[in-house]
């Protein structure tokens, strides 16, 4: 009798499961606006009464042929979910459950949509939760900033008499979600406390109607209410190296997440201990074209209801992982090394028949790499990367002889153009690899559970780093059957000459004017007022021809930004009410001429601090002395001022001039036109105008001099 034991597993989405959806996910409008049906489970389970060894056996055996016999189940094909689609906003009676790990650029499904007659509003539900935060927000491809309230700060949304014009509120799927209040009241014939969507992450969007006839309802809606998407943070995940649940994009958490959504696969059936070894090992620097980067990251969106198999094969291969299983039946991941350690050594002795293949022929042999993987500079969108020229890539000799046979790789969960290249390297090379099957005596059972291991062929002697296929056992005979693949000789990668380049970023949708890019902003600052409020200011330098301009702000949390905040803009500076002192801030600029606008400028970063430089002197806009009277308004160029001073002194025939003494004191920011005004009463006088900083540090002073007419 002949056991075929595979010591990969295989994930099978197969199963409709719905009956046994969370609570979480159970109330009306989860079920009819996500329409949700549960995971499509992989047929894992193992009998109870399995102990032992065979219990092992089952659970590194799980599904065999799963793959395969996907069709016969009608799973529905695929892993990760096209990121064109998922950006998209679309209408669906009938839709997957949709989650996305990393970070994620998506659209959403329309569910529910409504209108009083003026407003309208939309619920699209996004992704599945809780999600971490939203980084960034589009609208109609271009991307906007919205307020803490959900205002869309970002032209031509913005009402001249303050508010907006659309609104973009959000929840993040915590499953803690009450019924949206807007649509309770505008539609309580349809909307009520038990609509609480909860467990999704989603946007009820407003549009305001500013009329039919106006200007104004053309600029916003001639094509109709424009779509949003989230630039998103999105699932937490189970990290055990810290206990937590929390976002993370590294490559080994984010596959054991994945996994652990089937409800097949419980928390106990992970070495968790060997996770976050290999969670460690992810999150190394290495060298890329550009810089560093951590070793293992991954991002990009999956439906519950897509062939588990498939995704999960497709997020390993983004990753650089493999799943592994310990000798207690236990999951775990580990990093595949361009030079492996070799896990269990074969000597001749051990061997009883041994037969090799070289590589594919060279007529079918790929010779030419061709990559795609989760572009950011793209939009995050699947791209291209362009390997002309790199050497590892293409082997010319063959080319030359038999034309072009292409290896299309895609990686639609990695986010990095150096990872992708580093894993389609390894990948190419063991696409071309020798091939061979070694027959052992029943030692050979000791290769199982092992992915490496060296052989000394029988005939030449010759020691062979290879990588292990299942073993296939003859009780019978008492043979065992180890197909191998000869492993790579690979160099240690070196970006310089095996890095291609990224491509190029794109703009994004809408910026299609000549308006060109600004410089980014040059300064920031904290500044307190006279009466200790607190206000952050960014300084930038804007040319040619606009109409207004943009600036945002962002914070971070930890190491993670925190969404864009918008600012108040004044001539070359923009300003917000708060106290940012010590924290660490990204700002930008953009500008606008009509309906066309500039994309963002490249960001400025640091750390904000009060800056007490003396300032530069005042600047008069207009004013003087008229019959003893001064009357005059003046402004601050420099960033850090708060207030303008006027100081006095008055000349005595006898003494000469007295000491200066304060006559008044305005708060002010930069290019703000303060007036002054005061009676010389006879005498002779002098006004000292001086700008302030935060802890009172003057500037030089700006004098204005009154002589009476002698009598």
């Amino acid at each position: 009798m002949k056991f075929h034991m595979l010591h990969r597993v295989y994930l099978l989405a197969g199963v409709s499961y719905f009956a046994t959806a969370p609570d979480v996910l159970a109330d009306p409008v989860s079920l009819l606006a996500t329409a949700i049906q549960g995971f499509l489970l992989s047929s894992t389970a193992i009998a109870a009464t399995a102990t032992g060894a065979i219990a092992t056996i089952a659970a590194n055996a799980i599904v065999i042929g799963g793959l395969a016999a996907v069709s016969l189940l009608g799973g529905r094909r695929g892993g990760a979910i096209k990121p064109s689609d998922a950006k998209s906003t679309f209408e669906a009676a009938d839709s997957s459950v949709i989650e996305g790990i990393g970070r994620v650029r998506v659209g959403g499904m329309k569910a529910f949509g409504n209108t009083d007659g003026s407003t309208r509003w939309r619920l699209v539900a996004r992704l599945q939760g809780p999600i971490d935060a939203i980084e960034a927000y589009y609208v109609g491809g271009r991307e906007v900033v919205v307020d803490p309230d959900g205002s869309v700060t970002s032209p031509p949304w913005p009402k001249r008499s303050g508010g907006s014009w659309m609104k973009i509120e959000d929840k993040l799927g915590t499953g803690s979600e009450t019924a949206w209040s807007a649509l309770v009241t505008a539609f309580p014939s349809l909307w009520t406390s038990a609509h609480r969507v909860r467990g999704i992450a989603q946007s009820l969007v407003t549009y305001y109607n500013p009329g039919l006839t106006s200007g104004t309802y053309l600029k916003l809606y001639q094509a109709g209410v424009p779509d949003t998407e989230w630039l998103a943070r999105a699932s937490k995940i189970y990290d055990p190296r810290t206990g937590l649940t929390a976002w993370s994009d590294n490559g080994i958490l984010a596959c054991a997440h994945v996994l652990r959504r089937d409800p097949a696969f419980g928390f106990d059936g992970f070495d968790w201990d060997l996770i976050a070894a290999s969670a460690n090992k992810a999150d190394v620097l290495v060298a890329t074209k550009t810089g560093t980067e951590k070793r293992s990251r991954v991002s990009g969106m999956w439906a519950w209801e897509s062939e588990r198999g498939a995704t999960m094969q497709q997020l390993m291969d983004s990753a650089g992982v493999v799943l592994r299983m310990t000798d207690a039946g236990k999951i775990w991941f580990d990093l595949i090394d361009d030079v492996p350690t070799s896990e269990i050594d074969f000597d001749p002795i051990d061997i009883v028949e041994y037969s090799w293949k070289s590589g594919p022929e060279a007529v079918e042999r790929p010779n030419i790499c061709r990559l795609e993987y989760y572009s950011p500079e793209r939009n995050y969108d699947m791209a291209e990367i362009d390997l002309s020229g790199i050497a590892w890539a293409r082997v010319q000799d063959e080319i030359d002889r038999y034309g072009p046979k292409y290896l299309d790789i895609k990686l639609p969960f990695c986010p990095s153009a150096s990872q992708a290249q580093r894993i389609a390297r390894r990948m190419f090379a063991l696409s071309r690899a020798d091939s061979g099957v070694m027959r052992t005596n029943m030692v050979g059972l000791a290769a199982w559970g092992r992915y490496y291991g060296q052989i000394t062929e029988p005939d030449t002697g010759d020691i062979e780093l290879v990588s292990l296929a299942a073993p296939e056992i003859d009780d019978e005979a008492g043979l065992v059957d180890i197909p191998f693949a000869i492993w790579p000789t690979l160099s240690a990668w070196n970006p310089a000459v095996d890095e291609a380049d990224a491509p190029d970023e794109v703009p994004e949708l809408g910026y299609t004017s000549d308006i060109p890019q600004p410089n980014a902003p040059t300064a920031m600052v904290q500044v307190v007022y006279p009466d200790t409020s607190r206000e952050f200011r960014i300084g930038f330098s804007l040319t040619g021809t606009y109409d207004l301009s943009e600036a945002n702000y962002r914070t971070y949390t930890g190491a993670l930004p925190n969404g864009w905040t918008a600012m108040t803009e004044g001539t070359n500076f923009a300003y917000v009410a708060g106290d940012l002192e010590g924290v660490t801030v990204d700002c930008r600029v953009r500008i606008f001429n009509g309906e066309d606008g500039s994309p963002f400028s490249e960001i400025l970063n640091g750390i904000v601090a009060i800056d007490n430089t003396a300032p530069t002197m005042p600047v008069a806009s207009s004013g003087g002395i008229d019959a003893g009277t001064l009357n005059v308004s003046v402004h601050g160029t420099s960033l850090n001022m708060v207030a303008i001073r006027m100081r006095k002194r008055i000349y005595n025939d006898i003494l000469g001039w007295g000491d200066w003494f304060d006559v008044v004191t305005y708060a002010g920011r930069p290019m703000q036109d303060l007036n002054f005004s005061d009676s010389a009463a006879s005498q002779e006088v002098q006004w000292l105008l001086q700008c302030l900083t935060s802890n009172g540090t003057e500037g030089p002073g700006l004098v204005y001099h009154y002589t009476p007419p002698a009598p």
